[in-house]
């Protein structure tokens, strides 16, 4: 009998969505025996909410950052929406509920916190004993996550995991294996042939800029800074995701750059082989693509991170030595060129960012599917 698994995201636009494929292709490679079920929890229970509920929190974070950040993780507000959420809660119960019953799966994935939530909830309304399993995508967890129906919390590092417990999680259910990423990221790839698949330069520094699936941040500022430095000669490769405004805004500044030494490409599906041909990362922090910076051996240079999740990834990032932070994009150049003039510096935050790797974490949190948790 086939092991059924739930796995649950939400926004096929988000890091949540790798996480989920991240995990639905270890469940694939660790036995033929799997069937797998992907739901985006926003698309099923709510689908015209969701994408209203996406849309806001997109406009706030390119609009009015700061207060995101003071909403993130904020006890206060935890506690005025707990009675807000039970009610969203139940309002969903009966699609959850249709969907439980009529799929009856054996271990469930949640990765991201809404979700986690309504099947906590279903759990405990029914007295169902799937096991449910939270997967945080970020580094830094949060007090929304927290239900007594969870059987696993899976966190990226023993300082997430210390957090964790003192927000109120229990240790025993708490597992250190990483953000998932897709397995293919711990492969071996050889830099020059990634390099020579898109005619890149062999012997000249690379500097990969991204803003994640969606483009954001400073990025754009930070390309056209990047195009017009006169004191460094260096190949950028620009990623501007699902951004289509993003991507047409930089094509036409690369044209009218006439630069030659800028690479722009939209959404990409192999985004491991630029990092792979790539000496440093200038983003924002987002969870995925830092973890998969990481596995690649990529020191990170950070932008504009967003308040809350972001700001706390930079943190733990600058912290291990895996990161430097520009807080002012302007200053991008001088970082650039600092970077690369310093080998050693270069050297050491590879290290440090392989030493905090989590290559196999999909697999890891895979297994938890025949572990009889």
């Amino acid at each position: 009998m086939k092991k059924r698994v739930l796995i649950f995201y939400i926004s096929r636009f988000s890091g949540h969505y790798h996480a989920a494929m991240a995990i639905e292709k270890a469940l694939n490679g660790l036995s033929d025996n799997m069937d797998i079920r992907m739901v985006n929890a926003f698309a099923y229970t709510n689908p015209v909410l969701g994408k209203v509920i996406n849309k806001a929190y997109l406009e706030v974070v390119k609009n009015k950052p700061e207060f995101w950040g003071n909403i993130y993780d904020n006890p206060a507000v935890l506690d005025k929406i707990k009675k807000a959420r039970r009610i969203f809660h139940r309002y969903n119960m009966p699609k959850v509920n249709k969907l439980m019953k009529s799929y009856n799966p054996d271990i469930v994935y949640c990765t991201q916190a809404y979700p986690c939530g309504i099947v906590a909830d279903y759990k405990k309304k029914y007295g169902s004993k799937v096991k449910l399993v939270g997967v945080l995508t970020d580094h830094a967890p949060h007090s929304y996550w927290l239900f007594d129906e969870v059987d696993v919390y899976v966190v990226p590092s023993n300082d997430a995991a210390k957090v964790f417990k003192e927000k109120g999680a229990l240790g025993e259910k708490i597992r250190v294996y990483g953000i998932p990423i897709d397995p293919e990221f711990g492969a071996e790839r050889s830099r020059d042939a990634a390099r020579k698949k898109y005619d890149l330069p062999l012997n000249q520094p690379i500097v990969l800029v991204m803003g994640g699936t969606q483009g954001l941040g400073a990025m754009e500022r930070a390309v056209e800074l990047l195009m017009n430095d006169s004191v460094r000669s260096y190949q950028l490769i620009v990623v501007a995701g699902n951004n289509k405004k993003l991507y047409r805004r930089i094509r036409r500044k690369v044209k009218n750059s006439g630069n030659n030494n800028c690479k722009l490409f939209a959404y990409v599906e192999d985004i491991g082989e630029l990092m792979s041909a790539s000496d440093v990362v200038v983003t924002k922090a987002g969870g995925i693509t830092t973890a998969e910076a990481l596995v690649k051996k990529l020191p990170l240079l950070i932008i504009d991170p967003i308040p809350g999740q972001e700001r706390l990834n930079t943190d733990y990032l600058v912290r291990e030595g895996a990161a430097a932070e520009v807080k002012n994009v302007e200053d991008v150049l001088g970082a650039i060129n600092m970077l690369l003039d310093s080998e050693s510096l270069l050297e050491k935050m590879k290290e440090n960012a392989g030493r905090i790797s989590m290559p196999g974490s999909a697999a890891r949190i895979a297994e938890l599917s025949v572990e009889g948790i």
